[in-house]
């Protein structure tokens, strides 16, 4: 590194889809990989990540220090997912094919803190699922896994997205969880899971994109997801560019309730 101060980025996100390798440790690496090249990188481009990973439990690295990490790894296995320390912090999800993880990746200099990076994503998220149709808001639910305040749940009953963050030296992580199919096999494992880690939910708190009554395939759901994050809500990635369109929409609506602009 030169030590060259790194640029804003300019335009839309790059896109990366699909999984990496055939484990659930290869596409850990490979998120880790892009972000440190972004590190690196003194023109960076903010960048949408998004698969559909295999069975897995991924915990975080806080949880793999205590000990019952040891027994809900094994919970885990007998169930048929791999566990894994992810990226970020939280608490222990559980996701397979029937879910989508989506890695947001920007310059850490977007975002003055964790907390506005985190409000800015939660937005995202939320106005994504808006778009299919579905009651989204932002927020935990009772009894939810993984709480957390910038979970996007529906209806204020049941959580969908999870989201979790890490910052790292010149870039920032923001990685969530969508479910899209019913949880059917994802509920038994969060079971076991947090029984291991002597940990409370409910699981009338977990609920998915399908049981709010979104249609299509799942290759058309994750298109309009990861298009809207790159093309509509892209104020992750792009804070600056939103903040002065959100003001010259505002001084338009002000020009056009004025009485100047309304009289004859």
């Amino acid at each position: 590194m030169t030590g060259a101060k790194q640029q804003l980025p300019t335009g839309l996100p790059e896109l990366s889809l699909g999984r990496v390798g055939t484990t659930a440790q290869d596409d850990i690496d490979e998120s880790l990989r892009l972000l440190r090249e972004m590190q690196e990188d003194v023109k960076p481009q903010a960048r949408i990540r998004a698969y559909r990973p295999v069975p897995t439990v991924a915990f975080s690295r806080r949880e793999s220090l205590m000990p019952e990490f040891a027994g809900a790894s094994a919970a885990a296995r007998r169930l048929g997912f791999d566990p894994v320390i992810r990226l970020a912090g939280g608490r222990a999800v559980a996701y397979d094919q029937t879910c989508l993880v989506i890695d947001l990746m920007a310059p850490l200099a977007l975002f003055d803190n964790h907390i506005a990076a985190f409000d800015a994503g939660a937005a995202c998220f939320r106005d994504v699922l808006s778009d299919l149709g579905i009651d989204a808001r932002v927020g935990p639910v009772p009894g939810e896994y993984c709480a957390g305040a910038h979970s996007v749940n529906a209806r204020g009953q049941v959580k969908i997205v999870g989201l979790a963050q890490r910052a790292m030296r010149r870039s920032r992580l923001l990685t969530a969880c969508i479910v899209l199919e019913t949880p059917d096999r994802l509920r038994p494992v969060v079971d076991a899971v947090y029984s291991a880690m002597k940990l409370d939910w409910s699981r009338e708190s977990l609920g998915s994109v399908r049981d709010e009554g979104v249609q299509g395939s799942l290759d058309e759901v994750v298109h309009e997801l990861v298009t809207g994050l790159q093309q509509r809500h892209a104020a992750w990635a792009l804070p600056q560019k939103t903040i002065v369109d959100g003001v010259l929409a505002r001084v338009a609506r002000i020009r056009a309730d004025s009485p100047a602009a309304s009289s004859p």
